[in-house]
């Protein structure tokens, strides 16, 4: 019988070889209280350029990916798309995925969104990101992605320190459907941003206390670059 690992790694070498094929898939439902459209002009603006033909590594999400502005020296050799627009939220890339994601086909997505659903005197609740989690592999997939699906951990950050045990909760959730689900992997880059209190550790952040500052990023890249090597290794 074959070990659990052997299961996998047979799973992943399909998935590689698959890729990402573009489905005839309708837009998802779009949930009360989210604008999806407000961020058209941005995702035409990310896609003028013509798709890849690397089968690049896609990174999607909030502004922490947009401002990574080191990013493809970080993955290199590596091919890497970065497709972080605005403040966005995780219904957003939802909601956008086969412009951002599908036309890519990509042999790893990367998403870090979720952390702008948990913000001001309203967050959304752990379970709400949670099923927007869900929404996003069930869409991909639907779509005709089969890559691989990394999900960077929401950032514990200074200036959202009320919402932490929130984010602590969705980060717990989502890593509990990634544990399950061999398409899956959560990076928890969380933990490594609190100091000895278990609090959102300043230095890794930018004057604002909310975007990660070059070191924020080093870590990060500390934490996601031998993943993603092995998802690309040949298998």
């Amino acid at each position: 019988m074959a070990t659990s690992t052997t299961r996998r790694r047979l799973w992943l070498g399909a998935l590689l070889f698959a890729g990402c094929a573009a489905a005839p898939v309708g837009p998802p439902q779009v949930p009360a209280g989210e604008d999806p459209q407000r961020w058209r002009d941005d995702v035409e603006a990310l896609t003028r350029e013509a798709p890849a033909q690397d089968h690049p590594i896609v990174f999607v999400g909030s502004s922490s990916i947009r401002r990574w502005s080191t990013l493809a020296r970080d993955m290199a050799p590596m091919p890497v798309r970065n497709r972080g627009f605005g403040g966005s939220r995780l219904f957003d890339t939802v909601y956008w995925l086969d412009q951002l994601v599908v036309r890519e086909d990509p042999s790893v997505v990367v998403v870090f969104s979720g952390t702008n659903d948990i913000a001001g005197d309203a967050p959304r609740s752990a379970e709400w990101v949670a099923a927007r989690f869900d929404e996003l592999v069930a869409r991909l997939r639907a779509l005709g992605c089969d890559a691989p699906l990394v999900y960077i951990a929401i950032s514990p950050t200074p200036s959202r320190e009320r919402h932490l045990a929130i984010v602590q909760d969705a980060n717990a959730r989502i890593a509990a459907r990634c544990a399950a689900d061999p398409g899956l992997w959560f990076v928890d880059t969380a933990s490594g941003l609190l100091d000895e209190n278990g609090r959102p550790d300043p230095r890794w952040f930018v004057a604002d206390r909310l975007h990660l500052d070059p070191s924020g990023y080093a870590l990060w890249t500390r934490a996601l670059r031998p993943l993603l090597e092995r998802l690309r290794a040949p298998q």
